[in-house]
């Protein structure tokens, strides 16, 4: 259910970017952020989040944490899992920036294309998410709140250097939400790749209701070691 809602809000903002019907909004914020276009002491302190979490350093963070957790399971699944979920987040963002082709607040455009969504934070919040993924079968909601903290503070930083616009960085969090609640779905519902090397998953996740801690009901021996 999250992972639709965030999808079809992204959607609609997405829409509404290309319309130019947030641009208002958005120069009134940019202002409020960085009036005058001022580079000051503000700016200089985020930018240690900035150049610390951006992309080139996320990425090889995720791809260290999946070479653990193939050694771990003793299966090259994990990289496969980190690089799909990677894979997937960097496709719908570049198809975005292209697609929309907004430029960002000093009428700039990357390489890949515009500016929404934000690049920088899309990728801090999957890689995060995604690594927890690699080294948790299920996440606990306060590490979810951490990854969901430091996605945001990347977008305050970008905000408060106007790298981006409001409405980039709503959308990169709409669309890493997405993602990772996706991914999670998948898994709660035990039909993503499993990360063991024999494929098989802990009993707690694929038990039915009444299933006690680690072992599914009525299940055999033979069922148990499989």
């Amino acid at each position: 259910m999250l992972a639709a809602v965030a999808a079809a809000a992204f959607v609609v903002l997405a829409v509404l970017v290309a319309a130019h019907a947030t641009q208002d909004l958005d120069v009134a914020i940019r202002n409020r952020f960085r009036p005058h276009d001022v580079w000051g002491t503000t700016q200089m302190r985020v930018d240690v989040i900035v150049e610390g979490l951006k992309p080139s350093k996320m990425v090889p963070l995720l791809a260290l944490v999946a070479v653990f957790a193939c050694v771990r399971h003793r299966s090259w699944r994990p990289a496969v899992y980190a690089a799909l979920l990677a894979g997937v987040a960097g496709t719908l963002t570049i198809a975005t920036k292209v697609i929309v082709g907004r430029p960002d607040p000093h009428q700039d455009m990357t390489a890949v294309g515009g500016s929404f969504p934000s690049g920088h934070t899309v990728t801090v919040l999957v890689c995060l998410g995604c690594a927890i993924l690699l080294v948790q079968e299920r996440p606990r909601w306060w590490e979810w709140v951490v990854v969901g903290l430091v996605g945001v503070a990347m977008g305050l930083s970008l905000l408060l250097q106007a790298a981006h616009w409001f409405t980039d960085v709503v959308g990169a969090l709409l669309l890493g939400v997405a993602v990772l609640a996706a991914a999670v779905g998948l898994r709660l519902r035990g039909t993503d790749l499993p990360l063991r090397g024999n494929g098989s998953r802990p009993q707690a996740l694929v038990g039915t209701s009444g299933s006690t801690a680690g072992e599914a009901p009525n299940s055999s021996p033979e069922s148990r070691r499989n």
